[in-house]
């Protein structure tokens, strides 16, 4: 499995669930697969060209209300019955993206995926995955109750390929493709950030896709105004949510992240623009020459130094000390 195992971190983390083929040897891998995305995704069947040499490993972790799982192996079939629908507990819904091979989907219809395309499996309908080559694929299983409060046109989303050279599809691919269980652990800013963002951004690739893209009413766009306002205020709170920015302004966090979107906007990429807007004025200020870079982008409320700066330079081009260093030329 050395193709596969390329990506695999050494790390081991109690909160990352894990599950391999060499837990059970090889011969009895495929068996050992079919039973671990029947137990932690839905009830389904598994077939491969050689079904005593199939090696795989999944890892999985809780970001708030969604499950990040990472799924590496060899090339098979995944297919869900009628049969197996009857076995059902629950309905799934799951957002799938493969990060370097081409793959197949038949949900409501079958659709051929490139890598970085997403696309929303239901589990209500039967389906059927075909996988042709090694693969990395990256899965989110999304709670439908909370999807359903961002937009109702996300459910449509069903079975609909998410291209990702779309408008916000490119988004939102650039952002699930960092939804690794590490990263969900590890991760530097607070979960129900990201959580949100990632609502966001489906809510507005569904927008796209599935209904009349959302023009803002007079009384979103107050309320939009309203928003930035308060993130640009407190911006510099490391553990600020959406949720604590919509109770200091007496609306709910549906409503904030509604008026949002009609804008075209996320909270998290208001707050990011935000937080970048103080650290580069920290940073052009002689005063604070005394207070390293690390320090300026604490204090402009990003609680990770790196995560800050990637941050700085995906939005300037430039490091925090070369922004520094440029004032002083």
């Amino acid at each position: 499995m050395k193709q596969v195992r390329k990506s695999i971190s050494a790390r081991r983390d109690p909160a990352i669930l894990r599950w391999a083929s060499d837990d059970v040897g090889v011969t009895e891998g495929l068996d050992y697969w079919a039973d671990i995305l029947s137990s932690a995704l839905t009830p389904m069947r598994v077939r491969c060209p050689d079904p005593r040499n199939f090696e795989f490993e999944m890892r999985s972790a809780a970001l708030g209300q969604v499950a990040v799982a990472m799924q590496y192996g060899m090339a098979h079939d995944s297919l869900r019955t009628r049969h197996d629908l009857a076995r059902s507990q629950e309905r799934g819904l799951y957002l799938i993206m493969s990060l370097d091979c081409l793959w197949r989907l038949d949900n409501r219809g079958p659709v051929n995926l490139l890598p970085g395309d997403l696309i929303l499996c239901d589990t209500q309908y039967v389906h059927e995955i075909n996988i042709r080559s090694h693969f990395n694929i990256i899965n989110l299983k999304l709670p439908v109750e909370w999807l359903r409060t961002w937009s109702p046109n996300i459910e449509n989303l069903a079975g609909r390929r998410i291209p990702a050279n779309s408008r916000w599809g490119a988004a939102l691919s650039s952002f699930v493709s960092q939804m690794t269980p590490e990263f969900a652990v590890s991760s530097p800013l607070p979960e129900a950030v990201l959580v949100d963002q990632l609502g966001g951004l489906l809510a507005l690739v569904a927008d796209d896709m599935c209904g009349t893209p959302m023009q803002p009413t007079l009384a979103e766009h107050a309320l939009s105004s309203r928003i930035e306002e308060c993130i640009n205020q407190r911006c510099t709170e490391p553990r600020l949510t959406a949720a604590e920015a919509a109770a200091s302004l007496n609306v709910s966090a549906r409503a904030l992240h509604r008026a949002l979107s009609a804008g075209g906007t996320t909270f998290a990429r208001v707050l990011m623009d935000a937080r970048t807007r103080v650290a580069i004025h920290m940073l052009a200020s002689p005063v604070l020459d005394s207070i390293t870079t690390a320090e300026i982008g604490r204090g402009a409320g990003f609680a990770d130094v790196a995560h800050f700066s990637r941050v700085l330079q995906g939005r300037t081009g430039r490091t925090p000390l070369q922004l520094r260093r440029e004032r002083d030329l």
